[in-house]
């Protein structure tokens, strides 16, 4: 069989395309993929995509206060677990066209990839400006490449080089990238969302590696994903096991509205067998909409983004599903399969909801299901209490008892809990480790999101971020005899 193409496309002014840098040679190697450098303009797909942070901005500008800190946090974290050097210019983002406009003045293949990685050292590292053509040619002479020394002021005014940058950005803006890192599978055929079988694959995100490498493996496997051996594997993880040391408690934070916390929901039964009767899993329910106004986020985040972002995450939702799907297939099937509908009613109000689950923590998953599988307006309580009754529960007596004080104000307290510990959005995951003196202590802060899955089964596992010298990586070797050809 070919060797499959894995188009990566990047800007050196994308602290997340820098993390993709490091981590992308390594997978091409593991599935013996031909790894092309295609850098791409960031700002010129910002504008074309309309991004809310405008052409010349950096997608945390519109973030709110709470956001940017769970963000950074977030990244601490990601730079801890790749053991990835970094120090962030003062001056950010800095222009980098002339510095993209050279790299395809350099062969494609070593040459650019040695370049690339000179021009992101430079930006996220040693803090020299790349802004600078001056700057630009000494670090291309030092790159020690063969052609380097061909290099001059003039080949910034290079017309084949302009539009090879032009012709990259416009192909990955046409392929679905609203930012970068992106990574382009010509040879994947798939179904997208909406039952439409297409040839060539995008992915977005150095977060979403683990789908890049399962489509890279399971060409041209018949049932896709699911053929691919050790599928969970692939997600990095720092700690090679899944023991617990002494008592461990994780928090679940969640609002039935979102359907990102219902994918993370349905991981919790999982990470119970994994980890076993030393893990003790706490859900917490509050109010996401009260939160969103409190902190200054917008009610519908989905709405508050391009359009092109938008579809994708509708896309990236589905490829969750399907993932874990196939997770829950390869280990035997131990849970029910996620029978996902996305939901006619939406945002769905869940004040109701929320304090049923209060009342009778037995009823989630019966209510995650009428939210999230059923279609069930349980915005409506009459309809909220056929979904109960008919799920073997007494409806009008639980909803009743829902609209009493008492889980009313324990709503409205666990939502104000939300905001006093930073949360931002649903899922948030909080691994506590108990003490020697019986306390409760938060290790490596807040998660959030369910696609930091790994990052919680490592720190259930007992990985310390600011003392740990452990690098994520796959847990098992993967396809790829004799590395990737660039």
């Amino acid at each position: 069989m070919a060797s499959p193409v894995l188009e990566f496309n990047y800007d050196i002014s994308c602290p997340f395309a820098y993390i993709a840098s490091t981590r992308v040679r390594a997978l091409a190697q593991r599935t013996n993929a031909t790894l092309i450098y295609r850098p791409v303009l960031l700002g010129a797909i910002y504008r074309a995509t309309s991004a809310p942070q405008g052409a010349g901005g950096s997608a945390s500008d519109v973030f709110n206060p709470t956001k940017r800190a769970v963000g950074q946090q977030s990244m601490s974290r990601t730079l801890k677990r790749y053991r990835i050097r970094y120090n962030p210019p003062p001056q950010h983002p800095r222009k980098t066209v002339n510095a993209l406009r050279l790299l395809y003045g350099v062969p494609d293949g070593e040459e650019r990839r040695v370049l690339s990685e000179k021009l992101f050292e430079a930006y996220w590292v040693t803090g020299r400006d790349v802004n600078d053509d001056g700057v630009l040619l000494d670090i291309f002479r030092e790159s020690g490449i063969a052609s380097a020394g061909r290099l001059s002021v003039d080949s910034f005014k290079d017309v084949g080089a302009r539009k090879e940058l032009e012709k990259a950005t416009a192909e990955a803006i046409e392929r679905g990238a609203f930012g970068v890192p992106g990574f382009w599978i010509k040879d994947a055929v798939w179904t997208d969302v909406n039952g439409r079988e297409k040839k060539g694959r995008f992915f977005w995100g150095q977060d979403r590696m683990h789908f890049v490498e399962a489509t890279l493996l399971s060409i041209p496997k018949k049932d896709g994903w699911k053929d691919v051996e050790g599928l969970k594997s692939l997600m990095p993880r720092c700690m090679p096991n899944n023991e617990v040391h002494g008592k461990v408690k994780l928090e679940f934070w969640y609002d039935f509205s979102s359907p990102w916390a219902f994918l993370g929901y349905t991981q919790l039964a999982r990470l119970q067998r994994m980890f076993g009767p030393e893990l003790e899993i706490v859900l917490k329910p509050f109010l996401l909409g009260i939160l969103f106004r409190e902190i200054g986020a917008p009610n519908m985040p989905m709405l508050a983004v391009s359009k092109t972002k938008a579809l994708w995450s509708r896309q990236d939702h589905a490829d969750w599903t399907a993932y874990w799907n196939a997770v829950n297939t390869q280990e035997g099937r131990p849970d029910k399969n996620i029978d996902f509908h996305w939901a006619h009613q939406f945002p769905i109000r869940t004040p109701t909801v929320l304090r049923v689950a209060i009342v009778e923590p037995k009823t989630i998953p019966l209510l995650y299901s009428a939210c999230w599988e059923m279609n069930a307006n349980v915005s409506d309580e009459a309809i909220l209490a056929d979904v109960l009754t008919t799920g073997g529960y007494d409806g009008p007596v639980f909803t009743s008892k829902a609209n009493a004080p008492v889980p009313k104000a324990e709503l409205r307290n666990l939502t104000a809990e939300a905001k006093a510990l930073g949360i931002c959005g649903v899922p948030t995951y909080r691994v506590l480790r108990q003490t020697g003196s019986g306390e409760w202590s938060l290790a490596g802060g807040m998660v959030w999101g369910q696609d930091e899955m790994s990052v919680v089964e490592d720190l259930i596992a007992g990985w310390e971020p600011e003392s740990s010298d452990a690098f994520a990586e796959p847990r098992k070797a993967n396809a790829g005899k004799s590395g990737a050809r660039l």
